[in-house]
């Protein structure tokens, strides 16, 4: 699997949040195709805690409709206890037991089928550079999560991710140790 990474220059110690999307080799170039379904993966770095709940949202450029950009399904990892709305609206995930956020310092927190409704490229371009926004919970404000024992509130920073880059993303297979490495 091939992972378009989007890393922000304040990567750190501070626990982030963002999409990030596989592509098959030979199936899809760097960005997906119309009307044809690809995944995406929620993934929470650095937070350091033994997780129990996230709180978030996506924030799409044509939000609040999506007339470009959908979601048809989210999965969830096993220990996922019980979820509540969806990513566009304001998504709150519960785990038990805890993600462990030490090692290997990186969660799935949930996967989405997603399919765009325009082209990448054609007539102009309603999908170039089209970002998605891990933001804030819209109920509570924030981006955040709990951590075990006593479910204390802990910050996220949420990152950006595009689809249809203007300008084409370097991807190569690599493995996540690997891709840690250069940050850590």
């Amino acid at each position: 699997m091939v992972i378009a990474l989007l890393i922000p220059s304040m990567i750190g110690a501070t626990a982030t949040m963002g999409v990030y999307f596989g592509y098959a080799p030979g199936a899809m170039a760097v960005s997906p195709a119309q009307f044809v379904y690809f995944d995406a993966y929620l993934y929470l770095h650095h937070a350091d805690k033994y997780v129990t709940a996230v709180e978030y949202s996506l924030i799409t450029p044509d939000d609040p409709s999506n007339a470009w950009f959908s979601i048809s399904a989210v999965s969830y990892p096993d220990n996922k206890t019980i979820h509540v709305g969806d990513p566009f609206s304001g998504h709150s995930i519960v785990y038990w037991p805890p993600l462990d956020g030490y090692m290997p310092g990186y969660n799935l927190l949930c996967s989405y089928t997603c399919v765009t409704f325009e082209p990448c490229w054609d007539g102009g371009g309603a999908m170039i550079d089209y970002e998605i926004v891990v933001g804030p919970h819209p109920d509570s404000g924030f981006l955040r999560g709990t951590y075990a024992p006593d479910n204390d509130f802990f910050d996220i920073i949420g990152l950006t991710s595009k689809l249809c880059p203007e300008e084409p993303v370097a991807v190569e297979e690599e493995s996540w140790g690997a891709v840690k490495s250069m940050y850590g």
